[in-house]
């Protein structure tokens, strides 16, 4: 079901609060398209920090794995990374599948340890907005959606929240659709 009681802007706002209040960079620094690594100096342990802030916002789990990684464990190793851990050809298509503009000048025999100079506000806020999309169309009580705090999705008769895959079975489920639908793997 696409989910619209969340906006977009409210998700890209909540992103960057959270990357603010994870880095202390200046919130008007801050663009959909700023690389997390390159423009605005984000560590590795940050990265967790950011994605444990978006989860506790939206009562999610952000996936912990990287598309590439889920490449491999579903389709067998040297499919996406080679064996210098570096992308493949393969695994360039499937970025550019999954992050569009992000990784647009992506080549294949790219180190894996720069792929996190991919991550955008952009693309967390994706990956959100991902997760967001399996909601069902009624809750188990068979009532509608409300949010709480304009952030969590929770059944407006219960209260209870919103049982959504972990964004690492999310990733797991575009790539198995992929396999599918275009025959890549």
């Amino acid at each position: 079901m696409a989910q619209n009681m969340i906006n977009d802007e409210r998700i890209m706002q909540e992103v960057i609060d959270a990357i603010v209040h994870t880095t202390g960079v200046e919130k008007d620094t801050i663009t959909p398209d700023s690389s997390l690594v390159e423009d605005l100096g984000v560590l590795s342990l940050d990265f967790l920090d950011v994605n444990f802030r978006l989860e506790q916002v939206f009562g999610v789990k952000m996936a912990r794995n990287f598309v590439l990684e889920h490449v491999e464990e579903l389709f067998g190793e040297g499919m996406a990374i080679d064996e210098n851990n570096e992308v493949t050809e393969k695994g360039v298509e499937i970025l550019k599948m999954r992050l569009s503009e992000a990784a647009g000048d992506l080549e294949p025999g790219t180190p894996m340890d720069e792929l996190p100079a991919l991550v955008t506000p952009k693309t967390l806020a994706f990956a959100v907005k991902d997760i967001f999309s399996y909601l069902p169309e009624k809750s188990p009580a068979g009532a509608d959606w409300k949010t709480e705090d304009g952030t969590r999705i929770v059944c407006s008769q219960t209260g209870e929240p919103a049982a959504l895959p972990s964004g690492d079975e999310v990733v797991q489920n575009w790539l198995k659709s992929l396999q599918e639908e275009k025959q890549l793997f």
